[in-house]
C-alpha cells in the first residue's frame, strides 16, 4: 500500500511511518522540515521525503505515487503559538487540511485526521466524542473547524475519513509535555523544570499505542468514525515523577516554575468497542521513554 504522512517529521509522524514500513508499506513523508527523524527514516528504501508546507496545494502530479491512504498529522499543536498568530493558525491547521483532503479527493484516499481532545470544552470529567464543540481556544477552534471539513467532503465529494482525538501523547522522541520535561531531567541529570503543579492530572497515553489506533483505522469499521484514543485514566504528575523515580533507581532534584493544576481526562470506550485498547502499562511506557533519553 501507497501511505502518505503529513507531519512525518514529529514524533507520532516517526513512529508511526516506522511501523507501516516494518508492515511492508511505501510511504512519502511530508514535512516542512528535515531533521533528524527524517534522516533516519530514509535508511529505508521504501521510504521517500518531500519537503512541502501543507498550507500550499499540493497535486498528485507532484508525487512519484498516488496514495492509497494520506495520514494528515501536521499542525501547528500549540495553543500559545496559535493565539500568538492566529492567522498562520488558520493557514495551516484549516487550509492546510482542505490542501490535503483536496488531494484525497483527487486520489480517492482515505484521509485520516490527527485532531485533538483541545476540541472539547474544560471539564474533570471523562470527555465523550458527542461533546466536541467550540471552545474559547485558538488551537481547538482551529482543530474543530478543520473536522468539520473532513465531514464535508465526505457528505459532498465522498472523501472517506477517520478523525482522531488524542489525549496528551508522550514517549520517545517528544519535544514537549511534562513527561518530556522528567525524563531530560533525570537523562541530563540536570533539575526538573515543572511548569505546573506536581497534582496536576492528566490522561498519558503512550506513543505506540496511539500508533496501534492509528494502523487500526485502515480497516472498513473505522471508516467516518471520530474516536477518542486514550487512557482514560488520570495520572498525577507526581505520580509519573514517582514512577520515573523508582526507574531511574534514585531521585531527581526538581522545581516548580508554576503552581497551577488542571485536570484533563478523555473517555475511550468507543475505541473499545472497535477493537483497540491500550497496551502499555505506565511503568513500561515510561521505563522505554526514559531509556531513549538516557541514550540520545
Amino acid at each position: 500500500m501507497n501511505v502518505l504522512i503529513t507531519g512525518a517529521g514529529s514524533f507520532v509522524g516517526y513512529h508511526l511511518a516506522q511501523r507501516l514500513l516494518n508492515k511492508g508499506h511505501k510511504v512519502l513523508g511530508l514535512d516542512s522540515k528535515n531533521n533528524n527523524n527524517t534522516k533516519e527514516l530514509l535508511k529505508n528504501s521504501n521510504y521517500s521525503f518531500k519537503k512541502a508546507d501543507v498550507a500550499c496545494e499540493l497535486k498528485a502530479a507532484e508525487l512519484n505515487e498516488k496514495p492509497e491512504v494520506i495520514y494528515h498529522l501536521a499542525a501547528i499543536s500549540s495553543e500559545r503559538l496559535c493565539r500568538e498568530n492566529p492567522p498562520l493558525s488558520v493557514k495551516v491547521n484549516v487550509l492546510g487540511v482542505i490542501n490535503m483532503l483536496e488531494l484525497a479527493k483527487e486520489t480517492k484516499s482515505l484521509f485520516i485526521f490527527s485532531s485533538s481532545a483541545s476540541v472539547y470544552p474544560d471539564s474533570d470529567k471523562p470527555k465523550r466524542e458527542e461533546q466536541a464543540t467550540f471552545t474559547n481556544k485558538f488551537y481547538g477552534t482551529s482543530k474543530f473547524m478543520a473536522e468539520k471539513y473532513c465531514q464535508l467532503y465526505n457528505t459532498h465529494l465522498k472523501v472517506d475519513y477517520v478523525i482522531f482525538r488524542f489525549s496528551r501523547i508522550y514517549g520517545p522522541r517528544m519535544l514537549r509535555n511534562p513527561i518530556y520535561d522528567m525524563s531530560k531531567g533525570i537523562a541530563t541529570n540536570k533539575k526538573i523544570k515543572l511548569y505546573e503543579s506536581p497534582e496536576s492530572e492528566y490522561d498519558f497515553i503512550y506513543v505506540l499505542d496511539v500508533v496501534n489506533a492509528l494502523v487500526m483505522s485502515l480497516r472498513d469499521n473505522w471508516r467516518n468514525k471520530i474516536v477518542n484514543v486514550s487512557s482514560a485514566k488520570l495520572i498525577k504528575l507526581n505520580q509519573v515523577y514517582e514512577t520515573m523515580k523508582q526507574i531511574n533507581g534514585g531521585a531527581q532534584e526538581y522545581e516548580i516554575i508554576s503552581n497551577n493544576k488542571s485536570i484533563d481526562v478523555v473517555d475511550n470506550s468507543f475505541a473499545l468497542s472497535l477493537g483497540w485498547r491500550p497496551e502499555y502499562s505506565l511503568e513500561k511506557a515510561l521505563s522505554e521513554t526514559l531509556e531513549y533519553y538516557k541514550s540520545a
